[in-house]
C-alpha cells in the first residue's frame, strides 16, 4: 500500500512539473502581454495607462511607445508594470489618434513584446457647463455644440452655490445649501445620473470648490459655523479634500491664515488663495511644503503659467495721479513679483479676469475703457 501511494505521489509531482514547464514555455513563446485603459471616446486630457503582464525596463518600454499624430506629454511609472501617459496639450477634436507599441525587448533578460499592439482613439464631443439661476432654481446645466437641448446636470431641489469641472470633463464638484443652513460639497459625473454627497459640512459653509488638474484633490473655502445660531460664521480658510484617501484638512495649520478663491497650478502641486484680512495672495507648494506670499489688495483670481513656475495677479497702487490697477507677475523661482501693466497708465483701466493660455505664452485679460 505504501509503495502504491509513493508511486501515486510521484506521478502527481511529475504531472505538476510538466504543467509548470509547459506554462513557462508557452509564456515565453507568447511574450509579454499588454492591456490598456481606453474608453470608447477619450477626454481631451485623457490619462492613458498601459499595464504589462510582468515588470519591464522603463527606458526600453518608453522607446517602443508611439502616438500619432504626435502629442506632447509626460510619462509616469505607477509601478514596475504600469505606465501612464498624460498629454501636456489636449487631444484635438475630430482627429483620430493611434497609440502603438512596437515589437522589441522589454527586460534585461530578453523578454519581448512579440508583435505590434495598436489602439485607435478619438476625443468625445465637448459639453459646456453653466450655472442657471432664477425661476426658483439654481442648478448646473450642460449643452453641446450641436444645438441639442440643454440638460440639467444637478438634481431637482438642490440649490447650487458654485461649481468646478475636472480638467478632462469626467465630473463636476458643486457646492449646495443643506437643511442646516450650511453648504455641502457634491459630486456628479458628466452624465448627470449619479449625483451624490461628497462632503457633509454640517453647519459649516464649504464653497468655491476647485478640482486639481490631475483630478485627485478638491480645494475649497470653509467658513466655520458660529458657536450659536445667532452668531456669525468664521472667516474663510482654504481646505483640501483628497478624493482617494478621504483626508480632509486645512492647507495651513495656523488658524489665523485665511483664504478663499483657491486656484491650482497646472501640475497640481501648488495652490494659490487670497487672504483678504492680510491683503495677500498665499501660495503653498505641496511637494516642498514651502509657502510664498505676495501683496495684493484686489482679491482677484490668479492665472498660472503652463509650467506652474509663475502666476499673474492684480493689485491697486496709489500714485501721483491717483489709484492705478497693476497687472503683476509672480516668479516662484525668484520669490519676487514684477509689474507688467498699469505702472504708467494715464488712467486706471481696472484690469481683471486674467487667463493664461495652457498651450501658448499668451495672456487674455479684461479692462475697463473710458
Amino acid at each position: 500500500m505504501k509503495t502504491d501511494l509513493d508511486k501515486t505521489a510521484l506521478g502527481v509531482l511529475m504531472v505538476l512539473a510538466f504543467a509548470l514547464f509547459l506554462t513557462i514555455s508557452l509564456g515565453s513563446q507568447a511574450g509579454i502581454r499588454i492591456s490598456v485603459n481606453l474608453p470608447e471616446q477619450i477626454a481631451p486630457f485623457q490619462k492613458i495607462t498601459l499595464t504589462f503582464s510582468e515588470p519591464v525596463n522603463a527606458q526600453m518600454a518608453e522607446a517602443l511607445l508611439d502616438i500619432q499624430p504626435a502629442v506632447e506629454g509626460q510619462i509616469e511609472w505607477l509601478d514596475f508594470r504600469s505606465l501612464a501617459f498624460s498629454p501636456s496639450r489636449p487631444f484635438e477634436l475630430d482627429v483620430e489618434y493611434k497609440l502603438s507599441l512596437r515589437p522589441g525587448v522589454l527586460t534585461e533578460d530578453g523578454a519581448e513584446l512579440k508583435r505590434k499592439r495598436s489602439w485607435r482613439m478619438k476625443v468625445r464631443e465637448p459639453l459646456i457647463a453653466y450655472l442657471k439661476t432664477g425661476e426658483g432654481e439654481s442648478a448646473v446645466w450642460t449643452m453641446d455644440l450641436n444645438g441639442e437641448p440643454a440638460q440639467r446636470l444637478t438634481p431637482e431641489g438642490v440649490k447650487v452655490i458654485s461649481f468646478d469641472a475636472s480638467r478632462g470633463g469626467e465630473f463636476i464638484i458643486f457646492a449646495a445649501a443643506n437643511e442646516k443652513t450650511g453648504i455641502d460639497l457634491w459630486r456628479v459625473s458628466r452624465s448627470g445620473t449619479d449625483a451624490a454627497l461628497l462632503l457633509d459640512c454640517g453647519f459649516d459653509r464649504c464653497s468655491m470648490p476647485a478640482v486639481s488638474p490631475n483630478g485627485l484633490r478638491i480645494a475649497y473655502s470653509r467658513e466655520a459655523a458660529g458657536p450659536g445660531p445667532d452668531l456669525p460664521y468664521g472667516s474663510p480658510r482654504v481646505w483640501v479634500l483628497d478624493l482617494q484617501s478621504g483626508d480632509n484638512r486645512p492647507v495651513y495649520a495656523d488658524p489665523q491664515i485665511l483664504g478663499y478663491s483657491p486656484a491650482w497650478s497646472p501640475d497640481s502641486q501648488k495652490l494659490a488663495s487670497y487672504d483678504g484680512l492680510a491683503d495677500q495672495i498665499r501660495m503653498f507648494d505641496f511637494t516642498t511644503s514651502r509657502q510664498f506670499i505676495f501683496s495684493s489688495n484686489t482679491g482677484g483670481p490668479v492665472a498660472w503659467s503652463p509650467d506652474s513656475a509663475k502666476f499673474m495677479f492684480t493689485d491697486i497702487q496709489q500714485g501721483e495721479n491717483g489709484l492705478r490697477t497693476r497687472l503683476r507677475l509672480a516668479d516662484l523661482s525668484l520669490n519676487d513679483a514684477t509689474t507688467l501693466l498699469g505702472e504708467n497708465d494715464e488712467i486706471d483701466y481696472s484690469y481683471y479676469s486674467l487667463a493664461w493660455s495652457p498651450v501658448e505664452n499668451r495672456v487674455v485679460l479684461g479692462f475697463r475703457s473710458y
